[in-house]
């Protein structure tokens, strides 16, 4: 299958011009090298964005962990049994039962 396309191919090559048939393997290398050169040059470009989108991610990520410890703290702290008793005491003003506050009552059966 491909010894017919080279055949074909060099018989395309003996029918160009005598220069162009001269140079044309330089220049399809030229062309090669310099679309590999663009190629090169944008993926370093992309690979340069990726990674300081990554920085900046990471940044983002160090920056909630942080948040998230904080709020871990806070949570505690609110949620301490002295921290309730405090709350219920000032803005609800609730208290402890006195003894004749106290009802006992038998639990009834079905």
């Amino acid at each position: 299958m491909i010894f017919p396309l080279l055949s074909r191919y060099r018989r395309l090559v003996l029918q160009l011009p005598g220069m162009f048939r001269r140079y044309w393997l330089p220049l399809v290398l030229l062309l090669l090298l310099v679309m590999s050169a663009q190629l090169l040059i944008r993926l370093t470009h992309e690979a340069r964005n990726q990674q300081v989108r990554l920085q900046t991610l990471e940044g983002e990520r160090d920056a909630l962990q942080v948040e998230w410890g904080r709020l871990l703290l806070e949570e505690s702290a609110l949620v301490s049994p002295a921290r309730l008793e405090q709350m219920s005491r000032q803005q609800l003003q609730m208290r402890f039962p006195e003894g004749r506050d106290l009802q006992i009552r038998k639990l009834e059966q079905p």
